[in-house]
């Protein structure tokens, strides 16, 4: 018992002499440095931007009319081609009014042949009572005719009676001849006058018919414009296909009513064509300048991980979008899907290439943003020149100090910028992170000696 006791203390005493050694040892190393290389190759520079597939061209069939879905003939995902019915209203209604505006049409039409007969019977007897006044005419002439020989006639007896050369009698029958034909002049002169107020009548009648006729033309246009109305209506009942595509959405059932009130409703949505996928981006504008129409692009979607597809810049819309002080623009990414394994709204994330440089000397993009910490760094550093190309990296001197270079930078990447001047070749390693002291390190493991 006693001799374990005595191995018990020698052995505590020799773990806190070692473990007082240690830390002080490790409190004496040089700080270990977080260095990546340089390297030769390509650097690519990418925009990254987030949006949403969607076919390239989509058409929301709706419908013009309002009535009840008597029928559908397609469901989701159904291929469709242009002019096929897909859907079919209630007609009823629809074929009534057709019927109501033909008969409409038919009572205009009837109207206005009623009224050009009316028309051409006024004139008929306009003609007739011109020929009349013609007759009448002759009469006149005849009369005046009648009259002069009459008054002659009745002067030169009133002279022979003055002679005693004929009875009273004589002259009184030449003189009542006389008056006889004066008056049938004016019986006559009286009907010329009323032949001319019968010609006025019927002009006015016939002018009457004629704005009557041209009201019937008029009603008869009416007519037919809502005939014609009608018959489209009807067709309307009909829903067809406007494209050839891809039925991605149907929004009614059998049924169901549809009110074309103030809009048409939105019956089903058609895909173009699936194969050809466009992608709706949003880029932000401080790096809008440097997308193109025909730049590269690929992507990913969360569904298939792992797999890169490829598209290409085909629009650069320059309508604006602001959001929470945010300002982005729409890039329209064109998308081939020949495997149709993509489907419209799934999420993509989008990398857009920009620029590309082939075998030049890539330094690590985190080591433009190295800074060394306080009591590493020198005292004075000299200022960079002008341009926002310009940086400055670091390298390890011999005396395990930070050394500053500074170095001109062409495009980046997330993991490189390209070197464009400046003293640093392929192979040196460059600071890129604080140092870490083996002490802390250690220390984090096993700490400082107890006691």
């Amino acid at each position: 018992m006693k001799y374990g006791c005595i191995a018990i203390v020698i052995l505590t005493v020799a773990g806190l002499v070692g473990g007082g050694y240690y830390w002080y040892t490790s409190r004496n190393l040089p700080p270990t440095w977080n260095f990546e290389e340089v390297t030769e190759g390509d650097i690519r520079q990418t925009i990254s931007a987030t949006g949403s597939l969607a076919a390239v061209t989509t058409v929301e069939v709706g419908c013009q009319i309002s009535g009840i879905i008597a029928s559908i003939s397609v469901d989701f995902n159904d291929t469709v081609t242009e002019g096929q019915l897909i859907a079919q209203l209630d007609p009823s209604t629809y074929e009534a009014q057709v019927e109501q505006a033909t008969a409409n049409l038919e009572n205009a039409r009837a109207n206005e042949r009623n009224s050009a007969a009316q028309i051409e019977n006024l004139r008929a007897s306009l003609l007739g009572a011109r020929a009349d006044e013609q007759v009448g005419l002759a009469n006149v002439l005849k009369a005046e005719v009648a009259v002069t020989d009459a008054e002659r006639n009745f002067k030169r007896m009133k002279e022979l009676a003055g002679r005693k050369l004929i009875s009273q009698s004589d002259l009184d029958s030449a003189e009542t001849a006389f008056a006889s034909q004066k008056a049938s002049l004016q019986a006559v002169q009286s009907q010329i006058a009323s032949y001319k107020a019968r010609q006025e009548a019927i002009a006015a009648q016939i002018n009457a018919a004629q704005a009557q006729h041209t009201g019937t033309l008029s009603q008869i246009r009416q007519m037919e414009a809502l005939l014609n109305v009608a018959k489209i209506n009807l067709g309307r009942t009909s829903i067809f296909s406007p494209i050839d595509g891809v039925i991605v959405s149907r929004k009614v059932d059998v049924g169901q009513t549809v009110a074309a009130s103030l809009q048409a409703p939105t019956l089903f949505t058609i895909a173009k064509d699936m194969r050809r996928m466009q992608i709706e981006t949003n880029v932000d504008e401080a790096d809008i300048g440097k997308v193109r129409e025909g730049q590269k692009a690929t992507f990913t979607v969360d569904t298939f991980k792992g797999r890169t597809f490829h598209g290409r810049v085909v629009q650069v819309r320059l309508s604006p979008t602001v959001t929470s002080s945010v300002v982005t623009y729409s890039v329209m990414v064109n998308v081939d899907n020949d495997d149709l394994v993509l489907l419209p709204g799934m999420t993509a994330n989008v990398d857009i290439l920009v620029d590309i440089r082939e075998k030049v000397v890539r330094l690590p993009s985190r080591a433009m943003f190295f800074k060394p910490p306080a009591g590493f760094a020198p005292a004075t550093l000299d200022p960079l020149p002008e341009g926002a190309e310009y940086a400055r990296v670091w390298i390890l001197s011999p005396a395990s100090q930070p050394v500053p270079i500074t170095v001109k930078t062409g495009i980046t990447s997330n993991r490189f910028t390209e070197l464009v001047e400046g003293n640093v070749k392929p192979g040196q390693k460059l600071l890129v992170s604080d140092p870490t002291s083996p002490s802390s390190s250690r220390r984090s493991r096993s700490g400082p000696p107890h006691l």
